[in-house]
């Protein structure tokens, strides 16, 4: 489902059964700092720098809007329906030729094991497929991090490769996977779905 914001600002709202997939917003950058700042986090996030900086956060909300005009990164804070607790960030990365993308995400230590993170991956696949026009969406994480593997294989993405020395985090290069799903094995699997519902 998904729900468009104001003339102001045209970056839709996505929502799922426990999810809101919004905009951030700039009073979101505390919590954004003290989630993605946990090690536990940034250590499975290549781009995130740790310590996270002081100004760092207010400084990447700031610059979403004008990247998802220019489409070249869709990015949404999960939030919790109900609460609207932020738990962490979802974002497509479009190519250039907007036919296929990465998707991104992480999630706050607090909300792990709780099935939040595959419900918003499954959001933003349908959002990428049926609203964005996407063929192709893939993501990569590293090898000792199977719990964002089995995220994406929960919502069909298939592993495509393992890359080796594929990735850099801290200065060390570490195995990475790459997973994938193509817009008619999705469009598959969700029939399948609705068939047996």
């Amino acid at each position: 489902m998904i729900q468009l914001m104001t003339a102001r600002d045209p970056r839709p709202t996505l929502e799922t059964e426990r999810l809101l997939l919004r905009p951030f917003q700039r009073n979101d950058a505390a919590e954004v700092r003290r989630l993605v700042g946990d090690i536990r986090v940034a250590r499975n996030l290549s781009l995130v720098p740790h310590p996270y900086p002081e100004g760092l956060a207010e400084t990447w909300i700031e610059g979403q809007r004008a990247a998802y005009e220019a489409g070249t990164h869709l990015t949404f804070a999960i939030t919790l329906k109900g609460t609207g607790a932020v738990m962490g960030a979802i974002s497509l990365h479009p190519k250039e030729d907007l036919l296929r993308s990465e998707v991104g995400y992480w999630v706050g230590v607090p909300f792990w094991g709780k099935g939040y993170t595959t419900e918003a991956l499954e959001e933003m696949l349908r959002f990428g497929f049926d609203d964005f026009a996407l063929q192709r969406i893939f993501a990569t994480h590293f090898v000792n991090n199977p719990a964002s593997g089995r995220v994406m294989e929960k919502v069909g993405m298939t592993l495509e490769g393992v890359m080796k020395l594929g990735i850099s985090r801290f200065g060390v290069l570490s195995d990475s996977m790459q997973r994938a799903i193509i817009k008619p094995d999705w469009e598959r699997r969700r029939q399948a779905e609705e068939l047996y519902c």
